[in-house]
Protein backbone atom coordinates (compact mmCIF):
# COMPACT_ATOMS: atom_id res chain seq x y z
CA UNK A 1 0.00 0.00 0.00
CA UNK A 2 1.21 3.57 -0.66
CA UNK A 3 2.61 5.48 2.28
CA UNK A 4 1.02 8.67 3.55
CA UNK A 5 2.91 11.44 1.68
CA UNK A 6 2.59 13.93 4.56
CA UNK A 7 4.08 11.57 7.13
CA UNK A 8 6.71 10.50 4.61
CA UNK A 9 7.72 14.12 4.09
CA UNK A 10 7.79 14.73 7.86
CA UNK A 11 10.19 11.83 8.46
CA UNK A 12 12.65 13.05 5.84
CA UNK A 13 12.52 16.64 7.08
CA UNK A 14 13.14 15.49 10.65
CA UNK A 15 16.14 13.43 9.59
CA UNK A 16 17.70 16.43 7.86
CA UNK A 17 16.97 18.77 10.75
CA UNK A 18 18.36 16.48 13.46
CA UNK A 19 21.17 14.80 11.55
CA UNK A 20 22.30 17.55 9.18
CA UNK A 21 21.56 20.68 11.28
CA UNK A 22 19.09 22.01 8.71
CA UNK A 23 16.38 24.53 9.62
CA UNK A 24 12.88 23.07 9.98
CA UNK A 25 11.09 26.19 8.79
CA UNK A 26 13.10 26.31 5.56
CA UNK A 27 12.64 22.61 4.78
CA UNK A 28 8.90 22.72 5.48
CA UNK A 29 8.45 25.72 3.19
CA UNK A 30 10.41 24.03 0.40
CA UNK A 31 8.42 20.81 0.72
CA UNK A 32 5.09 22.66 0.67
CA UNK A 33 6.10 24.51 -2.48
CA UNK A 34 7.20 21.29 -4.16
CA UNK A 35 4.47 18.87 -3.10
CA UNK A 36 1.43 21.14 -3.09
CA UNK A 37 -0.27 19.46 -0.15
CA UNK A 38 -3.77 20.58 0.77
CA UNK A 39 -3.95 23.32 3.43
CA UNK A 40 -4.89 20.64 5.98
CA UNK A 41 -1.98 18.45 4.86
CA UNK A 42 0.43 21.36 5.11
CA UNK A 43 -0.70 22.13 8.65
CA UNK A 44 -0.36 18.48 9.65
CA UNK A 45 3.15 18.34 8.17
CA UNK A 46 4.25 21.33 10.25
CA UNK A 47 2.51 19.91 13.32
CA UNK A 48 4.37 16.60 13.00
CA UNK A 49 7.78 18.14 12.38
CA UNK A 50 7.62 20.76 15.11
CA UNK A 51 5.89 18.36 17.49
CA UNK A 52 8.61 15.72 17.27
CA UNK A 53 11.30 18.39 17.59
CA UNK A 54 9.61 19.80 20.69
CA UNK A 55 9.05 16.40 22.33
CA UNK A 56 11.96 14.32 21.01
CA UNK A 57 13.47 13.50 24.40
CA UNK A 58 10.07 12.54 25.84
CA UNK A 59 9.42 10.28 22.83
CA UNK A 60 12.77 8.55 23.32
CA UNK A 61 12.12 8.11 27.05
CA UNK A 62 8.81 6.37 26.33
CA UNK A 63 10.31 4.24 23.56
CA UNK A 64 13.18 2.97 25.73
CA UNK A 65 10.65 1.45 28.12
CA UNK A 66 8.84 -0.55 25.43
CA UNK A 67 11.48 -1.21 22.77
CA UNK A 68 13.62 -4.35 23.22
CA UNK A 69 16.43 -2.93 21.07
CA UNK A 70 18.60 0.00 22.14
CA UNK A 71 17.37 3.06 20.24
CA UNK A 72 20.83 3.87 18.90
CA UNK A 73 20.89 0.49 17.11
CA UNK A 74 17.73 1.22 15.14
CA UNK A 75 18.09 2.65 11.63
CA UNK A 76 17.65 6.45 11.90
CA UNK A 77 14.59 6.47 9.67
CA UNK A 78 12.86 3.76 11.71
CA UNK A 79 13.65 5.59 14.96
CA UNK A 80 12.12 8.75 13.48
CA UNK A 81 8.99 6.82 12.48
CA UNK A 82 8.69 5.56 16.07
CA UNK A 83 9.17 9.04 17.52
CA UNK A 84 6.48 10.34 15.22
CA UNK A 85 4.19 7.52 16.38
CA UNK A 86 4.68 8.47 20.04
CA UNK A 87 3.99 12.11 19.28
CA UNK A 88 0.78 11.25 17.45
CA UNK A 89 -0.44 9.05 20.31
CA UNK A 90 0.04 11.73 22.96
CA UNK A 91 -0.46 15.00 21.10
CA UNK A 92 -2.68 14.39 18.04
CA UNK A 93 -6.27 13.90 19.22
CA UNK A 94 -7.57 13.45 15.67
CA UNK A 95 -5.25 10.48 14.92
CA UNK A 96 -6.57 7.10 16.08
CA UNK A 97 -4.27 4.39 17.45
CA UNK A 98 -4.91 2.04 14.50
CA UNK A 99 -4.18 4.84 12.03
CA UNK A 100 -0.86 5.79 13.61
CA UNK A 101 0.24 2.14 13.79
CA UNK A 102 -0.79 1.39 10.21
CA UNK A 103 0.82 4.48 8.67
CA UNK A 104 4.00 3.95 10.67
CA UNK A 105 4.27 0.30 9.63
CA UNK A 106 3.82 1.26 5.96
CA UNK A 107 6.67 3.77 6.29
CA UNK A 108 8.88 1.12 7.89
CA UNK A 109 8.08 -1.33 5.07
CA UNK A 110 9.04 1.21 2.46
CA UNK A 111 12.39 2.14 3.95
CA UNK A 112 13.31 -1.03 5.84
CA UNK A 113 12.55 -4.71 5.68
CA UNK A 114 9.71 -6.86 6.97
CA UNK A 115 11.49 -7.45 10.28
CA UNK A 116 11.74 -3.71 10.99
CA UNK A 117 8.10 -3.26 10.09
CA UNK A 118 7.21 -5.93 12.65
CA UNK A 119 9.33 -4.10 15.25
CA UNK A 120 7.50 -0.83 14.57
CA UNK A 121 4.15 -2.60 14.78
CA UNK A 122 5.01 -4.30 18.08
CA UNK A 123 6.49 -1.22 19.73
CA UNK A 124 3.67 1.16 18.81
CA UNK A 125 1.02 -1.32 19.96
CA UNK A 126 2.66 -1.24 23.41
CA UNK A 127 2.42 2.53 23.73
CA UNK A 128 0.57 3.88 26.79
CA UNK A 129 -2.87 5.19 25.92
CA UNK A 130 -2.14 8.70 27.19
CA UNK A 131 0.79 10.74 28.39
CA UNK A 132 -0.60 10.48 31.92
CA UNK A 133 -0.08 6.71 31.71
CA UNK A 134 3.60 7.05 30.74
CA UNK A 135 6.31 6.47 33.33
CA UNK A 136 7.69 10.00 33.83
CA UNK A 137 10.32 10.77 36.50
CA UNK A 138 8.83 11.87 39.80
CA UNK A 139 9.04 15.65 40.14
CA UNK A 140 9.34 15.37 43.92
CA UNK A 141 12.32 13.00 43.70
CA UNK A 142 14.32 14.69 40.92
CA UNK A 143 12.81 17.95 39.70
CA UNK A 144 15.47 18.60 37.05
CA UNK A 145 15.03 15.12 35.56
CA UNK A 146 11.25 15.57 35.59
CA UNK A 147 11.50 18.81 33.59
CA UNK A 148 14.11 17.29 31.28
CA UNK A 149 11.87 14.37 30.30
CA UNK A 150 8.39 15.88 30.53
CA UNK A 151 9.26 18.97 28.49
CA UNK A 152 12.11 17.50 26.40
CA UNK A 153 14.61 20.09 27.54
CA UNK A 154 18.34 19.29 27.69
CA UNK A 155 19.58 19.06 31.26
CA UNK A 156 21.98 22.01 31.03
CA UNK A 157 19.11 24.22 29.86
CA UNK A 158 16.80 23.01 32.62
CA UNK A 159 19.45 23.95 35.16
CA UNK A 160 19.81 27.36 33.52
CA UNK A 161 16.06 28.03 33.69
CA UNK A 162 15.91 26.92 37.34
CA UNK A 163 18.83 29.23 38.11
CA UNK A 164 17.18 32.18 36.35
CA UNK A 165 13.52 31.69 37.27
CA UNK A 166 13.30 29.27 40.23
CA UNK A 167 11.49 25.94 40.11
CA UNK A 168 7.99 27.19 39.34
CA UNK A 169 9.23 29.74 36.84
CA UNK A 170 11.41 27.13 35.14
CA UNK A 171 8.46 24.80 34.66
CA UNK A 172 6.35 27.61 33.22
CA UNK A 173 9.20 28.49 30.88
CA UNK A 174 9.69 24.88 29.73
CA UNK A 175 5.96 24.42 29.18
CA UNK A 176 5.73 27.67 27.20
CA UNK A 177 8.61 26.62 24.94
CA UNK A 178 6.62 23.54 23.90
CA UNK A 179 3.65 25.61 22.73
CA UNK A 180 3.46 27.01 19.18
CA UNK A 181 4.25 30.72 19.04
CA UNK A 182 1.48 33.03 17.85
CA UNK A 183 1.77 34.73 14.49
CA UNK A 184 2.29 38.45 15.09
CA UNK A 185 2.08 41.12 12.41
CA UNK A 186 3.88 44.46 12.52
CA UNK A 187 1.66 47.06 10.97
CA UNK A 188 3.48 49.11 8.33
CA UNK A 189 2.51 52.60 9.47
CA UNK A 190 3.81 54.06 6.20
CA UNK A 191 0.82 52.39 4.51
CA UNK A 192 -1.92 51.96 7.11
CA UNK A 193 -2.70 51.84 10.84
CA UNK A 194 -3.51 49.02 13.25
CA UNK A 195 -7.25 49.67 13.39
CA UNK A 196 -7.69 49.82 9.63
CA UNK A 197 -5.59 46.71 9.04
CA UNK A 198 -7.50 44.80 11.74
CA UNK A 199 -10.79 45.69 10.05
CA UNK A 200 -9.53 44.68 6.62
CA UNK A 201 -8.23 41.34 7.91
CA UNK A 202 -11.54 40.68 9.66
CA UNK A 203 -13.33 41.12 6.33
CA UNK A 204 -11.07 38.34 5.03
CA UNK A 205 -12.11 36.15 7.97
CA UNK A 206 -8.90 36.70 9.99
CA UNK A 207 -9.33 37.65 13.64
CA UNK A 208 -6.54 39.65 15.31
CA UNK A 209 -5.93 41.26 18.70
CA UNK A 210 -3.60 43.93 20.09
CA UNK A 211 -1.02 42.28 22.42
CA UNK A 212 0.48 45.63 23.43
CA UNK A 213 -0.93 49.12 23.16
CA UNK A 214 2.55 50.63 22.74
CA UNK A 215 3.47 48.64 19.63
CA UNK A 216 2.22 48.37 16.05
CA UNK A 217 1.49 44.69 16.66
CA UNK A 218 -1.50 42.52 15.76
CA UNK A 219 -1.63 38.93 16.97
CA UNK A 220 -3.46 36.48 14.73
CA UNK A 221 -6.11 34.65 16.76
CA UNK A 222 -7.78 32.63 14.03
CA UNK A 223 -9.14 32.49 10.51
CA UNK A 224 -7.18 32.27 7.29
CA UNK A 225 -3.57 32.91 6.41
CA UNK A 226 -2.71 36.65 6.41
CA UNK A 227 0.14 35.98 3.98
CA UNK A 228 -2.41 35.02 1.32
CA UNK A 229 -4.22 38.35 1.52
CA UNK A 230 -4.04 41.41 -0.67
CA UNK A 231 -2.92 43.40 2.37
CA UNK A 232 0.28 41.40 2.64
CA UNK A 233 1.06 41.76 -1.06
CA UNK A 234 0.49 45.50 -0.81
CA UNK A 235 2.92 45.78 2.10
CA UNK A 236 0.51 46.68 4.88
CA UNK A 237 2.32 44.44 7.37
CA UNK A 238 5.31 42.24 8.02
CA UNK A 239 5.39 39.09 10.15
CA UNK A 240 7.48 40.00 13.19
CA UNK A 241 7.34 38.97 16.84
CA UNK A 242 6.24 41.65 19.25
CA UNK A 243 9.47 41.40 21.25
CA UNK A 244 11.45 42.04 18.08
CA UNK A 245 9.63 45.34 17.67
CA UNK A 246 11.02 46.76 20.91
CA UNK A 247 14.46 47.46 19.45
CA UNK A 248 13.29 50.11 16.98
CA UNK A 249 11.17 51.79 19.66
CA UNK A 250 14.14 51.89 22.04
CA UNK A 251 16.09 53.66 19.29
CA UNK A 252 13.35 56.26 18.84
CA UNK A 253 14.46 57.21 15.30
CA UNK A 254 13.93 60.85 14.39
CA UNK A 255 13.53 62.42 10.95
CA UNK A 256 16.94 63.19 9.45
CA UNK A 257 18.80 60.69 11.64
CA UNK A 258 21.51 58.52 10.10
CA UNK A 259 21.01 54.96 11.37
CA UNK A 260 22.96 51.72 10.96
CA UNK A 261 21.33 48.32 11.40
CA UNK A 262 24.52 46.29 11.49
CA UNK A 263 23.01 42.77 11.17
CA UNK A 264 19.87 43.63 9.29
CA UNK A 265 18.55 40.63 7.32
CA UNK A 266 15.71 40.03 6.61
CA UNK A 267 15.00 43.70 7.23
CA UNK A 268 12.28 43.66 9.86
CA UNK A 269 13.98 46.04 12.28
CA UNK A 270 15.47 48.24 9.52
CA UNK A 271 12.08 48.80 7.90
CA UNK A 272 10.56 49.37 11.34
CA UNK A 273 13.15 52.06 12.06
CA UNK A 274 12.31 53.61 8.71
CA UNK A 275 8.59 53.62 9.45
CA UNK A 276 8.97 55.08 12.96
CA UNK A 277 10.88 58.00 11.47
CA UNK A 278 7.99 58.65 9.11
CA UNK A 279 10.18 57.59 6.21
CA UNK A 280 12.53 60.52 6.85
CA UNK A 281 15.55 58.90 8.50
CA UNK A 282 18.34 57.30 6.46
CA UNK A 283 18.71 53.64 7.45
CA UNK A 284 21.69 51.58 6.29
CA UNK A 285 20.68 47.90 6.43
CA UNK A 286 23.96 46.00 6.58
CA UNK A 287 24.45 42.24 6.38
CA UNK A 288 27.51 40.16 5.63
CA UNK A 289 25.79 37.55 3.44
CA UNK A 290 24.99 38.55 -0.18
CA UNK A 291 21.99 36.20 -0.36
CA UNK A 292 20.37 37.96 2.58
CA UNK A 293 20.71 41.38 0.97
CA UNK A 294 18.13 40.31 -1.62
CA UNK A 295 15.65 39.53 1.19
CA UNK A 296 16.11 43.01 2.65
CA UNK A 297 15.51 44.55 -0.75
CA UNK A 298 12.44 42.40 -1.38
CA UNK A 299 10.88 43.43 1.93
CA UNK A 300 11.66 47.09 1.35
CA UNK A 301 10.02 46.93 -2.08
CA UNK A 302 6.89 45.18 -0.78
CA UNK A 303 6.55 47.56 2.18
CA UNK A 304 7.20 50.59 -0.07
CA UNK A 305 10.08 51.72 2.15
CA UNK A 306 12.35 54.08 0.24
CA UNK A 307 14.69 55.26 2.99
CA UNK A 308 16.44 51.93 3.69
CA UNK A 309 19.65 51.19 1.80
CA UNK A 310 20.89 47.60 1.83
CA UNK A 311 24.64 47.06 2.02
CA UNK A 312 26.68 43.85 2.00
CA UNK A 313 29.30 44.37 4.70
CA UNK A 314 30.59 42.73 7.88
CA UNK A 315 29.64 44.20 11.26
CA UNK A 316 33.10 43.23 12.47
CA UNK A 317 34.71 45.35 9.74
CA UNK A 318 32.23 48.19 9.15
CA UNK A 319 33.13 50.30 6.07
CA UNK A 320 32.35 53.60 7.80
CA UNK A 321 34.41 56.31 9.49
CA UNK A 322 34.34 56.77 13.24
CA UNK A 323 31.62 58.96 14.79
CA UNK A 324 29.38 58.63 11.72
CA UNK A 325 25.92 57.43 12.82
CA UNK A 326 23.32 58.91 15.15
CA UNK A 327 21.99 55.45 16.03
CA UNK A 328 23.51 51.98 15.65
CA UNK A 329 21.44 48.84 16.14
CA UNK A 330 23.34 45.64 16.93
CA UNK A 331 20.93 42.72 16.61
CA UNK A 332 23.74 40.30 17.25
CA UNK A 333 24.08 36.60 16.43
CA UNK A 334 23.20 34.63 19.55
CA UNK A 335 22.15 31.24 20.89
CA UNK A 336 18.51 31.98 20.02
CA UNK A 337 17.15 30.32 23.17
CA UNK A 338 14.37 32.89 23.44
CA UNK A 339 12.82 31.54 20.23
CA UNK A 340 12.43 27.85 21.13
CA UNK A 341 8.69 28.04 20.43
CA UNK A 342 9.43 28.90 16.80
CA UNK A 343 12.68 26.99 16.38
CA UNK A 344 12.63 23.98 18.73
CA UNK A 345 15.59 22.39 16.96
CA UNK A 346 17.80 25.03 18.61
CA UNK A 347 17.68 23.25 21.95
CA UNK A 348 19.29 20.14 20.45
CA UNK A 349 22.21 22.27 19.18
CA UNK A 350 22.58 24.65 22.11
CA UNK A 351 25.66 22.88 23.46
CA UNK A 352 27.51 23.16 20.13
CA UNK A 353 28.54 26.80 20.61
CA UNK A 354 29.13 27.89 24.22
CA UNK A 355 27.47 31.19 25.17
CA UNK A 356 30.87 32.50 26.25
CA UNK A 357 32.08 32.17 22.66
CA UNK A 358 29.02 33.98 21.32
CA UNK A 359 29.47 36.70 23.94
CA UNK A 360 32.96 37.35 22.60
CA UNK A 361 31.52 38.03 19.15
CA UNK A 362 28.73 40.17 20.59
CA UNK A 363 31.17 42.34 22.56
CA UNK A 364 33.37 42.75 19.48
CA UNK A 365 30.37 43.88 17.42
CA UNK A 366 29.33 46.36 20.11
CA UNK A 367 32.84 47.85 20.22
CA UNK A 368 32.70 48.40 16.46
CA UNK A 369 29.25 49.94 16.84
CA UNK A 370 30.51 52.34 19.49
CA UNK A 371 33.34 53.46 17.19
CA UNK A 372 31.07 54.33 14.26
CA UNK A 373 28.45 55.97 16.49
CA UNK A 374 28.64 59.74 17.08
CA UNK A 375 29.49 61.04 20.52
CA UNK A 376 26.20 61.31 22.36
CA UNK A 377 24.55 58.88 19.95
CA UNK A 378 22.64 55.69 20.73
CA UNK A 379 23.66 52.06 20.45
CA UNK A 380 20.85 49.50 20.79
CA UNK A 381 21.89 45.95 21.67
CA UNK A 382 19.38 43.21 20.97
CA UNK A 383 19.57 39.40 21.25
CA UNK A 384 16.84 36.74 21.19
CA UNK A 385 18.32 34.78 24.06
CA UNK A 386 18.39 34.83 27.86
CA UNK A 387 21.75 33.39 28.92
CA UNK A 388 23.61 35.63 31.39
CA UNK A 389 26.79 35.42 29.30
CA UNK A 390 25.06 36.95 26.25
CA UNK A 391 22.97 39.50 28.12
CA UNK A 392 23.91 41.10 31.44
CA UNK A 393 27.55 40.03 31.25
CA UNK A 394 27.96 41.58 27.80
CA UNK A 395 26.41 44.81 29.06
CA UNK A 396 28.66 44.79 32.11
CA UNK A 397 31.79 44.32 30.01
CA UNK A 398 30.94 47.03 27.47
CA UNK A 399 29.74 49.52 30.08
CA UNK A 400 32.87 48.85 32.13
CA UNK A 401 35.04 50.08 29.27
CA UNK A 402 33.70 53.60 29.78
CA UNK A 403 32.84 54.37 26.16
CA UNK A 404 29.07 54.14 26.65
CA UNK A 405 26.56 53.71 29.44
CA UNK A 406 23.12 52.09 29.73
CA UNK A 407 20.32 54.64 29.57
CA UNK A 408 16.62 54.15 30.24
CA UNK A 409 14.14 54.28 27.39
CA UNK A 410 10.62 55.66 27.62
CA UNK A 411 8.45 54.82 30.63
CA UNK A 412 6.28 52.64 28.37
CA UNK A 413 9.12 50.09 28.52
CA UNK A 414 9.10 49.82 32.31
CA UNK A 415 7.11 46.57 32.43
CA UNK A 416 10.10 44.84 30.77
CA UNK A 417 12.84 46.73 32.62
CA UNK A 418 15.34 44.63 34.57
CA UNK A 419 18.05 47.25 35.25
CA UNK A 420 19.00 50.70 34.01
CA UNK A 421 18.62 50.70 30.24
CA UNK A 422 18.06 46.91 30.18
CA UNK A 423 14.86 45.13 29.15
CA UNK A 424 13.80 41.53 28.84
CA UNK A 425 10.77 39.61 27.56
CA UNK A 426 10.02 35.92 28.05
CA UNK A 427 7.95 33.27 26.24
CA UNK A 428 6.33 32.48 29.58
CA UNK A 429 4.14 35.43 28.53
CA UNK A 430 2.54 33.89 25.44
CA UNK A 431 2.63 37.11 23.41
CA UNK A 432 6.42 37.35 23.42
CA UNK A 433 9.58 35.59 22.36
CA UNK A 434 12.50 35.85 24.79
CA UNK A 435 14.50 38.98 23.96
CA UNK A 436 17.09 41.00 25.85
CA UNK A 437 17.72 44.62 24.89
CA UNK A 438 19.94 47.41 26.15
CA UNK A 439 19.97 51.08 25.19
CA UNK A 440 23.49 52.57 25.44
CA UNK A 441 24.40 56.27 25.16
CA UNK A 442 27.91 56.90 23.80
CA UNK A 443 29.95 59.10 26.08
CA UNK A 444 31.40 62.32 24.69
Amino acid sequence: MPVDPVRDAAVHILLRVLNEAQHAEVLIDRRLQRNRFSPQGGRFLAHLVYGVLRHKLLCDHVLRAICEQPLDRLPPLVLMVLRMGVFQRFFCDNVTAPALVHTSVELAKRYGHAGLARVVNAVLRRLPDTLADADIPDREVDFVEFLRVRYSMPRHLVRLWVHLYGKEGAERFCAACNEPAPMTLRVNTLRTDAGTLAENLLKAGIVVSRPCAHLEALRVEGGGNPLKTLWFKQGHFMVQDAASMLAAHLAGPEPGALILDSCAAPGGKATHLAALSGGRAVVIAQDRYPGRIARIQENCARLAVSNVYALCADAMVPPFPDNFFDVVLVDAPCSGLGTLRRHPEIKWRAADTPPQQLAGVQCAMLRKAVKVCKNGGLIIYSVCTLTPEETVEVVSEIAGEGTCAPEDGAESFNSWKTAQGQYQTTPADEAWDGFFLTRFRKQS
